[in-house]
């Protein structure tokens, strides 16, 4: 039963090994042009179903609210397109005097030098409990930024240059990402009681379509007939790849743990945003000097409250003569900002 309820909870992860595992077994289903159709299904249909279904899940003042967060968003930009890609290089110049493929260090230089990921780092972040609304608005605007920041990237540290169809991927971005954005928010307005009645399991549903994704990326991956890679290059590849991401993953979380603002914190995963327990009532006078006002302000700055919870929390504040039973809240957020994959 453990080893069940073990795998229900790492499904996506169980389902990423399966969808590798089926594309290097018949790749020829999901490449361009195959039965499963991605260069229509996946670039069109699976990117505005993902944004679709973030703008039926978030409240509209989530939205509002994560453009006014001008810091955390240089911080994103910044370090995606400047930080990480010069760290990058400098690593590249250690690897280059070793035995290691010139085009794998030249194919890692260019994944680098890309714009944060449209569809995954939205489902991700939203998978660690992090600001999604925050995370849509960064990856769209990212996305907009790389049209000519990553031709710039390039040429720098590959002194290679390339020509970019600016008006059909800036157009495609707009109607994978932007359009299916406020179509979901507008029919939130009309469904939103239903929405929070039923709690459909968006999460889930946007998983499932990045598992499309990934499984039809590596059907291109391993269709490839002019891949030829000796076994060393390839694991060592692999191995820096994985250092890399877990290394500016920790670098990420130091630097964001020093930002209060509560709504750019990830959560622990599966653990409430907070727990409002009862304690004994308490006689009149008998409050225990500033526990509630204690209280109101753990409410306000603990934990991201809705305008119900604050309420509630300045009315026992400000009826401290009336008996009425004192709250506390078990914060179960630890700072981080959003995670981008």
């Amino acid at each position: 039963m453990r080893l069940l309820e073990r795998m229900r909870k790492e499904w996506f992860m169980i389902g990423i090994v399966l969808a590798i595992a089926g594309a290097k077994l018949e790749p020829s289903i999901g490449v361009n042009g195959g039965p499963l159709k991605p260069e229509i299904t996946v670039s069109y249909i699976a990117v505005a179903t993902i944004f679709f279904n973030s703008g039926l899940s978030l409240k509209t003042e989530e939205l509002t609210s994560a453009l006014v967060h001008i810091k955390l968003h240089l911080f994103i930009q910044i370090f995606t397109l400047a930080f990480f890609p010069a760290a990058v290089w400098l690593f590249l110049q250690l690897l280059s005097i070793t035995p290691i493929n010139e085009w794998l260090l030249k194919g890692l230089q260019t994944v680098g030098c890309m714009p944060p990921p449209v569809s995954s780092a939205v489902i991700l972040t939203k998978a660690v409990g992090g600001n999604e609304a925050a995370a849509i608005f960064n990856s769209a605007f990212g996305s907009f930024l790389g049209i000519v920041v990553t031709p710039l990237l390039l040429l720098l540290f590959l002194g290679s240059s390339s020509s970019v169809p600016f008006t059909s991927i800036f157009s495609q971005l707009f109607m994978t990402v932007v359009v299916p954005l406020i179509i979901g928010q507008i029919v939130r307005r009309y469904i939103k009681d239903w929405l929070e009645r039923k709690q459909p399991p968006f999460g889930a549903v946007s998983s499932s379509v990045l598992l499309m994704i990934i499984y039809t990326t590596f059907c291109d991956t391993f269709s490839n007939p002019s891949i030829d890679l000796d076994k060393f290059s390839l694991l060592l590849v692999l191995f820096i790849i994985c250092s890399i991401q877990l290394s500016f993953m920790l670098l990420t979380f130091i630097f964001s743990t020093r930002n209060p603002n509560a709504e750019d914190r990830v959560r622990r995963p599966r653990v409430p945003l907070f727990n409002i327990r009862p304690l004994a009532h308490l006689p009149p006078g008998a409050d225990p000097p500033g526990k509630r006002a204690r209280a109101n302000n753990k409410v306000l700055d603990g934990v991201k409250a809705e305008g119900s919870e604050i309420d509630e929390a300045n009315r026992i504040t400000k009826e401290a003569v009336v008996p009425q039973p004192c709250i506390y809240v078990q914060d179960c957020t630890y700072s981080s900002e959003d995670l981008y994959l």
